[in-house]
């Protein structure tokens, strides 16, 4: 899992815990109550490469916390990134993936290079797998999940810099979770 995809991961408790870690919410000092989110959603990352276009790209939505999206890009005359969120973008939708991500030379003059266009399919594939997680992130900052994740079979291409790549997800999964993040000692 990339770091963008990860770290907005973790932020949802959608990524499993450590073994042995705690499956309770930790006791709360000075009555602070947990702030609950139902979220549901899809996080996607994937690499490709043709004709010396390496491209890795992150996807996540949540109803909760929007639309996030990364790209990176290298070729023999450099490199190219972008992305964008939280925004209020739809990226997955019955059965369809669809992104359009700024694109810019990553270089000290920044310039803009198009965009880079995702387009895919996906569906579901198997039974959803329950979710029970406590993540500790920051310190003293609780994020307790429980709900479930269902595995997804995509089909992706990104077309950028005038090149069509094929993409590999190596992360690619539903989420339909309850989410309580709480601070003990704050109120």
């Amino acid at each position: 899992m990339t770091r963008v995809v990860l770290a907005c991961a973790i932020g949802t408790g959608v990524v499993a815990t450590a073994g042995g870690a705690a499956q309770a919410a930790p006791a709360t000092e000075g009555g602070s109550k947990p702030v609950k989110t139902i979220e549901k959603g899809y996080a996607l990352s994937c690499t490709g490469q043709s004709r010396g276009v390496t491209v890795a790209v992150d996807l996540y939505q949540n109803s909760a916390f929007g639309s996030h999206t990364s790209l990176s890009v290298e070729t023999p005359d450099g490199e190219y990134g972008g992305g964008y969120g939280p925004e209020e973008t739809t990226l997955f939708s019955n059965g369809t993936i669809a992104a359009d991500i700024p694109v810019r030379k990553l270089d000290d003059t920044a310039e803009p290079a198009g965009n880079a266009v995702i387009s895919g399919t996906y569906e579901a594939v198997g039974r959803p797998k329950p979710v029970h997680e406590v993540i500790e992130d920051p310190a003293d900052h609780y994020v307790i999940s429980k709900g479930t994740n269902i595995q997804l079979r995509t089909v992706a291409t990104v077309d950028v810099l005038g090149e069509r790549v094929p993409l590999s997800c190596s992360t690619s999964f539903a989420f339909d979770l309850t989410v309580w993040r709480l601070t003990p000692g704050q109120n």
